[in-house]
Parts: structure tokens; sequence; C-alpha cells
């Protein structure tokens, strides 16, 4: 789980989102149960067995649990918003995910459920607010990374890895082991082409923008980005030729039973060109304990931020994992 939680860091942030969620429909489904219930004068919040808990017991747990917690989400939004400009680009991305996940939990209420969440459980506004800043941490982490990549990788992380920049150009089968005649055709006419002396390594991203049938990556010239032996979304037929290539070499023609034919070109194997890559950032936060809360911590201090009281300091280090730092 620890793995899990560090190589998919942005993703959990949302699972965890979703762990309140189950957590409050329970609630909400049983509130009504104990109207007007009182023991010693003060509202029953829930009861068990004739144990009851107050709500004065009750705001009470979740200051303790959720209060002083607020304090490092305030201080952490702070930061991000000094770091990380809210672009159209970034709302909308927010946007994107908020459409999303209203409909996935539309048997709950769907926005205006996931709203409710957002802010009994965590403070924001709405719940495209809570997917903003989850943006943003990602924005400031993916950043801070490319300017100090130097100082994660080295000989050892690139024997480990093997990382590269990736390029492809893929004929797509409807069922590749059953191919039609007008995908077999398709497939003579890109390979004549790249065997012609009109293409080449030097201009693949022509041919893939001519030949490519996958519509995320064609109009960019095949451009997939950063790859290494860790990465486990692509099918292992084009992440082992891909590891095969060096800097400027273009594989054979490689056929995967899930999609059809890859041409795959490697584009870089230099850190220059894969610091500003999302996946690359990713691979280092999942490789370096605590390094995101590092980051958050360091743009606090790059903007000046001081604290009146050192003791709350002292708290939102301590949740940061900072305690032993000066």
């Amino acid at each position: 789980m620890k793995k899990f939680i560090k190589e998919n860091w942005f993703v959990v942030v949302i699972a965890v989102f979703f762990v309140a969620i189950s957590i409050f429909f329970a609630y909400d489904q049983h509130k009504d149960d104990l109207p007007g219930k009182s023991v010693g004068g003060k509202s029953v919040a829930y009861g068990v067995d004739k144990n009851y808990t107050t709500m004065d017991d009750l705001y009470d747990g979740l200051y303790k649990y959720y209060g002083e917690s607020l304090i490092t989400q305030q201080f952490s939004n702070a930061v991000l918003d000094n770091a990380v400009e809210t672009t159209t680009e970034l709302e909308t991305e927010a946007q994107s995910y908020t459409d999303y996940y209203a409909e996935m939990y539309s048997s709950y209420g769907g926005l205006s459920y996931l709203n409710q969440i957002a802010q009994s459980y965590y403070g924001y506004s709405d719940f495209k607010t809570y997917m903003l800043y989850s943006i943003k941490s990602r924005e400031l982490s993916t950043k801070f990374v490319s300017e100090h990549a130097e100082e994660y990788v080295d000989d050892a992380f690139m024997e480990k890895y093997s990382p590269r920049v990736i390029s492809y150009c893929l004929i797509k089968f409807e069922d590749p082991k059953n191919p039609t005649a007008d995908e077999k055709e398709r497939l003579q006419k890109a390979q004549e082409a790249w065997a012609s002396e009109q293409y080449g390594a030097g201009n693949f991203a022509d041919f893939a923008k001519a030949f490519s049938e996958d519509s995320s990556t064609a109009s960019s010239g095949g451009k997939l980005g950063y790859v290494d032996s860790a990465t486990d979304t692509l099918v292992s037929e084009f992440t082992e030729a891909s590891l095969k290539l060096s800097a400027g070499e273009v594989s054979d023609w490689v056929f995967s039973e899930n999609y059809g034919y890859f041409l795959i070109k490697c584009d870089s194997t230099s850190l220059d060109d894969f610091r500003n890559e999302t996946d690359f950032a990713s691979r280092i936060l999942s490789d370096f304990e605590n390094v995101a809360n590092e980051i958050m911590w360091k743009a606090a201090q790059e903007a000046g931020v001081t604290f009146s009281d050192p003791d709350i300091e002292a708290y939102i280090k301590s949740e940061l994992g900072l305690e032993s730092e000066d």
C-alpha cells in the first residue's frame, strides 16, 4: 500500500476524498434516527446500545482530528496560491475532474453531494475548489522537480530506470489477431512509406502526423513523453521495445495484441529533455520519501511566510513530516 501511495500521490488525494464520502453517506442516512434525544441536557449525535455520544463530544472530537489539520490546509492553500497561478487551463482541468466525479457519484446526488463533502470534511467552498488545489499541488511539485532534477538523478537512477522520452506511430487494429483487409492495407502503406527515402528518424514526427491512428498523439508528431522501466501504464511489448532504443533510434514495427502495430522512436535519454515531463516528476515523488511536503515547505520559505505563533509553525512542520529540520 505504501508503494502505491508514493507512486500515485495525485490519485490518492482524490481517493482519500471518496473515503470521506462513504463515511458521510453512512452518517447522512442515520442522522434522523435519534430526533430530539438528549443526555444530561446535551443533544445526542448518535448512540449504540444506549451508549450515547453527545454533539459536544462529537464537536470536540472533530476539532481534535480535523480542526488543527485545517490549519495545515489553510497554510498549504496560501502557499499554492502564491506559487501557482490560477490559469484558465487549470480551471478547465478542475472542472473536467468535477464533471467526471459528479457523474460517477450521480446516485449519491452528484455535484451537490460532492460539494457537501468538500465543505463538511475538507473546508473548501465546493468540490471544484478542492480539485483545483489538488491540481495546483501537482503543478508545484512538477515545477520544483524540473528546477532541481540534478539533485535526484544520478548514475544509479539512470541505471535503475533507463529513462527516455518516446514518440510513436500506431496503426490501429480493431482485433489485432484477426485484421481486416482494410487494416492490412493501411499497415502496408505505412510500412512502405517508412521504408522509403521520404521518412526517417529526423522527420519521424511528420511520419506520425501522416500515418498514426492514435488520436491523442498524432497531431503532436506522436509524442508520448517520459517512459522508464517502472512505467506500468503501457503494454509490455511497447515498454520493452522503447527501453532498448538509444537516443535518435527507431524500432522495427512492434506488434501488440491489444492495439495493432507500433513504430517507436527514442527522442532522448537526456535529463534536460525529460525534466519537464509530468511523469518524470511523478517518478521522483514516488522514489524520494516525503519530497512533496518538503517542496511545500520550501515554497513557503521562498514566499517569505512567517509565523507569529511558534506552536503553529511546529505543528505544521510536524504534519508535513519535517519536525527534524531546523
